[in-house]
C-alpha cells in the first residue's frame, strides 16, 4: 500500500518541499488559520540531490519539530542542513535520521515502574553526541545524564505563563520562540488521540498562536492533524457539514440502542433457559431411573 507522502526512506529520497522551507505558501498551509484538509491531491513531492543542502551560516532559525507520529515523521527535511532537528520520546530512539537537539522533560524515566522503557532510554541519551535537554534531576553531574543542559523552565514560564505547557512540543516550541526562531515546523505530531486532544492539544494551539502573533511561520504536513483547528464553538454546529456528522451521530447511537435493547432481551432468555436446562440436568442424573424402580 502505497503512502501519501513519499518518506525518507523512499528511494529517490524526497522532501515534501523546496530547500528553504518546509511549506510552500500556495496552496499549502503555513498558518494555522488556513485549512489543511479537503483538497484533492497530496503536498508537492521533490526529488532531493544525492548531497545533503549544506547549513547557511548566519541564516535564519528554522526549527523542525518532531513527534512520534508515524505518518509524518520521516517527512521532515533532514536531508537540508539549513534545518534544525529537534527531537523527543522514546518512541523516536533510533530512527530518525538526523537529529540537532533532544528534548526529554519528563523525571519519571528511573521510576520502577517505567524501567523496561525508562532504563533503555536513559543509557541511549547518555551516548548522543549532540546537546540533550532534560530537567535538573538528569541534567547534573551527579544524575543519570550528567553532560545534559537543564532545561531553561524558569525563563520560558517568565516569557509565556505557566497555563499553556501541556505537552514536550508546548516546551520545545516555546524554546525555539525565545530562541528567535523565524519558521517552526511539526512533523509527526497530531495530539489526536482522546487524551492528547482534551489535554494537550489547547497548549500547542496557544503556541502556534503565538508564533503567528510575532511573525514566525509555522506549518505540518498534510499527514498531521495538528494544524487542523478545532470546531468554532457555536458557530459550528448549524454548518451543513457538522449538521451531517450530527445526524449520522444520532442514527449509529439509535440502532446501537436498538440492538443493546435486543442483547438484552436475549441475555433475560438465554439466563431463563440455562436455568432450564440446570434444572434438567438435575433430574436427568438424579431421577433418570424413576421409571424403572418402583417403590412399595
Amino acid at each position: 500500500m502505497g503512502t501519501l507522502t513519499p518518506t525518507f526512506n523512499d528511494q529517490p529520497k524526497v522532501r515534501i518541499t523546496d530547500a528553504h522551507e518546509p511549506l510552500q505558501d500556495e496552496p499549502y498551509p503555513t498558518n494555522i488559520g488556513q485549512p489543511v484538509i479537503g483538497t484533492n491531491s497530496p503536498p508537492p513531492v521533490e526529488i532531493m540531490n544525492d548531497k545533503p543542502t549544506e547549513e547557511v551560516p548566519g541564516g535564519p532559525l528554522k526549527v523542525a519539530i518532531i513527534g512520534t507520529a508515524p505518518s509524518s515523521r520521516m517527512l521532515a527535511p533532514y536531508a537540508d542542513k539549513t534545518w534544525k532537528i529537534w527531537a523527543c520520546s522514546p518512541g523516536n530512539m533510533n530512527i530518525l535520521p538526523r537529529v540537532d537537539r533532544w528534548f526529554e522533560i519528563h523525571s519519571t524515566l528511573h521510576w520502577p515502574e517505567n524501567a523496561h522503557y525508562g532504563r533503555p532510554y536513559l543509557e541511549y541519551l547518555k551516548k548522543l553526541d549532540i546537546p540533550v535537554y532534560a530537567q535538573p534531576i538528569y541534567a547534573n553531574p551527579h544524575g543519570e545524564l550528567p553532560k545534559a543542559t537543564p532545561f531553561p523552565k524558569d525563563k520560558v514560564v517568565a516569557e509565556f505563563g505557566p497555563y499553556f505547557f501541556t505537552s514536550s512540543f508546548a516546551w520545545m516550541i516555546a524554546l525555539a520562540i525565545m530562541e528567535g526562531a523565524k519558521e517552526i515546523a511539526l512533523f509527526g505530531v497530531d495530539m489526536a488521540s482522546r487524551d492528547e486532544y482534551i489535554l494537550q492539544r489547547p497548549g500547542g494551539y496557544y503556541f502556534l498562536t503565538e508564533c503567528m502573533r510575532r511573525g514566525i511561520k509555522i506549518g505540518a504536513p498534510y499527514e498531521s492533524d495538528i494544524l487542523q483547528p478545532p470546531p468554532l464553538y457555536g458557530f459550528c454546529d448549524s454548518t451543513p457539514y457538522m449538521r451531517k456528522l450530527m445526524a449520522r451521530e444520532k442514527e449509529l447511537k439509535d440502532r446501537i440502542g436498538g440492538m443493546k435493547q435486543e442483547r438484552d432481551r436475549l441475555v433475560v432468555n438465554i439466563t431463563y433457559l440455562e436455568g432450564a436446562l440446570e434444572d434438567l440436568d438435575y433430574f436427568k442424573n438424579i431421577w433418570g431411573g424413576a421409571q424403572e424402580h418402583r417403590y412399595a
